[in-house]
């Protein structure tokens, strides 16, 4: 009978029922509250409770770069590797790459995880390369144990970026530039042109010096077109894409079509627009 009188004073009274403990940790890591934070885990709230998709006070706390916060959770257990079930998103991934706007705490938040092993330090590295993030990149290189593969990745990434200091460190960490397939120029200038498909067109241009194509929605300034080089004389991988790979097609010597090939999951096709 209470508890029915409690939610009919609730209606009637137009309030909502009070938080729960685990939903007001949610709030403070959100907020910033390291004192609620520390409270609340005191009073038993399981430090890695799951709330939509999966996220944990962790995640909140990265999202906003809420460093005070990181560091209370992480010294009662939180778990720096769990992903949500909505982007695949880790904390790592949001303190070094936060959807909202970047702030110096986020950059600590990534460089204290990096230090406490999480993983995905990889995509942070590129993530880094991306903002110019040097401390970051730093902190990833410093840490050691970087595949190869993914530092020749990462300083390709740096090179179409132009960003020299952060060459320098890569090379010093023993980056090696991948291995350059050389293609005609007069095959490379054929593929240059409109792409239609299903998500608009897109352009495909030569790049400065014919060392690659650049590739981006048609209109799209050339700061947000992506790069691409030659694995052979039709396909071409993404630098700093994921694993994105692409397919020119050819028939009778004129190019017809552009496939996009993620890492996972089917082709994109593209339709050549003009005719040649």
């Amino acid at each position: 009978m209470t508890v029915l009188l409690a939610l009919f004073s609730a209606l009637v009274l137009g309030q909502a029922p009070a938080p729960t403990k685990a939903e007001q940790l949610q709030d403070a890591a959100r907020k910033g509250d390291a004192p609620a934070v520390t409270r609340l885990l005191d009073e038993g709230v399981d430090v890695n409770t799951k709330f939509r998709y999966n996220a944990t006070a962790l995640f909140y706390a990265c999202d906003a770069g809420n460093l005070d916060v990181v560091k209370v959770l992480l010294a009662r257990g939180a778990d720096m590797n769990l992903k949500d079930t909505f982007y695949g998103f880790t904390p790592l991934m949001l303190a070094s790459s936060p959807p909202r706007k970047k702030t110096p705490a986020h950059s600590e938040i990534a460089k204290l995880l990096i230090a406490k092993g999480a993983a995905g330090k990889e995509d942070a590295l590129l993530a880094a390369i991306d903002d110019g993030d040097v401390d970051i990149v730093k902190a990833v290189l410093d840490s050691g144990g970087v595949a190869p593969a993914k530092l020749t990745e990462a300083l390709e990434a740096a090179k179409a970026a132009k960003k020299p200091e952060i060459v320098a460190l890569l090379e010093k960490a023993g980056a090696k530039p991948a291995e350059v397939y050389k293609i005609d120029p007069a095959l490379l200038a054929k593929y240059a042109g409109t792409y239609r498909g299903p998500q608009g067109d897109i352009e495909v241009a030569v790049e400065d010096g014919n060392s690659g194509l650049t590739i981006g929605q048609k209109g799209a300034p050339a700061a947000q077109r992506a790069h691409i080089v030659a694995k052979d004389n039709t396909t071409f991988r993404g630098v700093n894409m994921g694993g994105m790979s692409f397919a020119f097609d050819v028939s009778d010597d004129k190019v017809t079509g552009l496939r996009l090939i993620p890492p996972q999951g089917s082709p994109i096709v593209y339709t050549r627009v003009e005719k040649q």
